[in-house]
């Protein structure tokens, strides 16, 4: 706010009313301006600078510090696949198997040569299964209409291809052939799938023997306007509630479920039931999904895993360690049924049975280690030849059987063969029972004999001298053997080339990092451009600011004595013997650069290196790997090995020297980028020494630093400084104000003696 009053001019700055009219006629604002600009000059301007040249150091000590950390973290972990600190990174091998049948891997413990390997035997799990698909075949829920199909169709789906069948010509006086007719034009073959009907006279589509087809599911072709399925078609020849795929969907409830499977689950009252696997019980609603009910087993440490195998729609429980000692103990709690109607096959687990140069090898797993190489089985590496024998119970034979064949394929298990005699008198129904609980029968056979399945699968009952009606019991187990052994060779030979890149990499690495820090050190400060002042910038733009800022940047650590003792312990680290080694850095081809501009950095020389690394790898190894003998003397960690890392922080100079006179060169890198970056606190209860001037965030050192503390002290002196120079303004325009003042009157006085003497 302004007023003018007899040419005098006033103006509020900060509550504080000043004069600053022109009867004087003297620029009060200009000249305070400038003695204000003076007093700047004098002192605040130089401790801003100092300040933004304080918070600039610190800046460039902290991207060295991140630079250096990275570094350590890369090659210097005792853990790490780049690190120079493990022993086991200088021996690598690479193993290799002429065959499939055994994959091999080597550890830094292996030697080079080669092995001979024979698998006669995998290690597998004990398991559960249904043997065979739980769910039902896809069937009808009443008999066929065929009064309304024309136009019809539907979409049956093998195996995930879809087939449209038109069922137009599906008549009511043939329909189990005439649907057929339609399903074999078209899936375009008459061997793939096969219409009948069931017991109760509904229509049941299966899978022809030996078609090789599994999964069977129909569906409607259309929808409707509302979007839901049109089964008009569907409806007419399978029912309302038809069964319309073999196979579950493990997104569907165990209620669901249940109406699918050949025989239904038995739920509690509260609509549960209970299964316990290797003593530990676990219980799943009816609303549950077959999914989740898996994945809650699989997920809970039962020694199990539950899978439900879309493709054979076989439903599995497999012990998760395999081998003959590992067993599987699983039973239905409770009224449940689930067990004992869904897992009914017990496989026993089996010992891999390996053979390694000549030496015979029985583990509970396919995979075995020896002599740091690690052979795994995954298959027989001969002829594996499977041969199947019945023998009959000795306690019940009443239908006379005493010759029985089996192909090679069938499966093991208890059978039960039942003979009926058929109302002719002179011919016979011989009925196989097996061992999952389904059934097959061979009708009208004149003397008995009878073969079920085909091929391999084939079992075949001979005539018996007198067939009776009755029963026979017999078992058929399998054996499998190894004929003309061919066994597997593996190879293992020294990794050259990845120790040859571990090297070359740190080289490289080391070189990039004292580069970087060597051109901070040698950069020339330029004294034309000092940090801006506050003022300054007020008149420049963002861009003129940056590009100035940039250049007052250069050379802010100038020579800094830190960096180059940093150096100079890393030079003298690559240089200085190791006791107890003949090996220097110079032997393997690794030296300094002959050219002084490039200030330390170091050189490969590759033939010298490649070579080393053949003929002795374990000396390079020892060359950057070994590790201080002595005993430490300081008093806190007396006696401990000087070898140990996490006593670099409590031992004294003296043992300190002990250290490094005796270990590695990647040992010694790593106490002295530790003494310049560690966090952890040395026994002179300090951290690292770089942390100590700059800091780094996120530890203690980040507000505890020298910087930081000359930081702090400049921002205190400028606000000292800035609370003066207010002061010193407000004092002048005092001063300035009862000028105008005098002034004023005066001009006043004298223009009314004026008045008087004109009059």
């Amino acid at each position: 706010m302004s007023s003018s009053s007899s040419s005098i001019t006033t103006s509020t700055v900060n509550g504080v009313t000043r004069v600053t009219g022109l009867a004087s006629g003297i620029d009060v604002d200009g000249i305070v301006e400038q003695l204000v600009a003076a007093q700047k000059e004098k002192k605040l301007n130089k401790l801003q600078q100092k300040e933004q040249t304080a918070e600039w150091k610190q800046d460039a000590y902290q991207d060295i510090i991140s630079d250096i950390t990275d570094f350590e973290d890369t090659y210097f972990s005792t853990t790490g696949s780049s690190s120079i600190m493990k022993a086991s990174n200088f021996l690598q091998y690479n193993a290799t198997s002429g065959d499939d049948a055994v994959t091999v891997t080597a550890a830094s413990t292996a030697s080079a040569g080669s092995h001979t390997v024979s698998v006669s035997q995998l290690a597998t799990a004990a398991s559960y299964s249904s043997g065979s698909s739980v769910s039902k075949e896809v069937q009808g829920s009443a008999a066929a209409d065929c009064s309304s199909l024309s136009g019809e169709s539907f979409v049956l789906t093998l195996d995930g291809t879809d087939y449209t069948v038109d069922v137009s010509n599906v008549t009511s006086a043939d329909t189990v052939s005439t649907l057929q007719d339609a399903i074999d034009d078209a899936v375009g073959s008459a061997t793939k799938v096969k219409v009948s009907t069931n017991s109760s006279g509904y229509l049941e589509i299966t899978a022809q023997d030996g078609s090789g087809v599994q999964a069977i599911t129909i569906s409607a072709t259309d929808t409707n306007s509302d979007g839901t399925a049109d089964n008009a078609g569907l409806s007419e020849l399978f029912g309302s509630a038809p069964i319309l795929s073999n196979r579950l969907s493990t997104s569907s409830t165990l209620e669901t479920i249940s109406k699918q499977l050949n025989t239904a689950l038995t739920f509690t009252t509260d609509g549960e039931f209970s299964i316990t696997i290797n003593g530990t019980t676990k219980s799943f609603d009816k609303s549950t999904t077959l999914a989740t009910m898996m994945s809650e087993i699989n997920s809970a440490d039962l020694g199990a895993t539950l899978a439900y195998n879309s493709l054979t729609g076989e439903l599995t429980l497999t012990a998760d360690d395999t081998g003959a000692g590992n067993t599987l103990t699983v039973k239905d709690s409770g009224t449940s049924n689930f067990v004992s109607m869904l897992l009914t096959d017990y496989t026993d687990g089996t010992d891999a049975v390996l053979t390694i140069d000549g030496t015979k090898l029985t583990r509970s797993t396919n995979s075995v280690t020896v002599d740091g190489v690690t052979y795994t089985a995954t298959a027989l590496t001969g002829t594996a030849t499977t041969t199947t024998s019945a023998a009959v119970s000795t306690t019940s034979n009443t239908a006379g059987y005493s010759t029985i064949t089996t192909g090679t394929s069938a499966a093991a298990g208890d059978y039960t063969v039942t003979v009926a005699q058929n109302a002719d008198g002179s011919t016979w129904d011989v009925t196989l029972t097996y061992p999952d609980g389904t059934s097959q029968t061979v009708s009208a056979s004149t003397d008995g004999s009878a073969t079920f399945g085909t091929g391999t699968g084939a079992i075949t009952l001979a005539a018996p001298t007198t067939v009776a009606a009755g029963t026979t019991s017999f078992s058929v187990t399998s054996t499998t053997t190894i004929t003309n052994d061919d066994p597997v060779t593996v190879t293992v030979t020294q990794d050259s080339d990845a120790i040859y890149d571990l090297i070359s990499n740190f080289v490289d690495a080391y070189n990039e990092l004292i580069t970087t820090i060597n051109d901070k050190i040698d950069e020339n400060a330029d004294s034309d451009y000092p940090p801006l002042t506050d003022d300054q910038k007020d008149e420049m733009d963002d861009d003129e600011i940056t590009a100035w800022e940039a250049k007052a940047k250069v050379g802010i650590l100038e020579n800094d004595s830190n960096l180059e003792d940093l150096l100079s312990d890393l030079r003298s680290a690559l240089i200085d013997s190791v006791s107890g080694l003949s090996t220097t850095l110079a032997d393997i081809g690794i030296t300094t650069s002959s050219d002084y501009t490039d200030q330390g950095t170091l050189e490969i020389d590759e033939d010298t290196l490649t070579s080393a690394i053949s003929s002795d790898p374990e000396a390079i190894m020892n060359l950057f790997t070994k590790k201080a003998t002595s005993k430490a003397t300081t008093s806190s960690v007396s006696g401990k090995s000087l070898g140990n890392n996490s006593i670099l922080y409590s031992i004294n100079t003296t043992d300190l020297n002990t250290r490094y006179k005796e270990e590695g060169l990647a040992y010694r890198f790593f106490d002295i980028l530790e003494q310049n970056v560690s966090t952890s606190t040395f026994s002179s209860g300090s951290e690292g020494a770089l942390l100590e001037i700059a800091g780094i965030d996120g530890d203690t050192s980040e507000t505890d630093n020298t910087l930081t503390s000359l930081i702090e002290k400049y921002e205190d002196e400028i606000s000292e400084e800035e609370d003066r120079i207010d002061e010193y303004e407000d004092n002048m325009y005092d001063k300035y104000t009862t000028l105008e003042t005098y002034i004023s009157t005066m001009n006043a006085q004298l223009s009314a003696l004026s008045s008087l003497t004109s009059s």
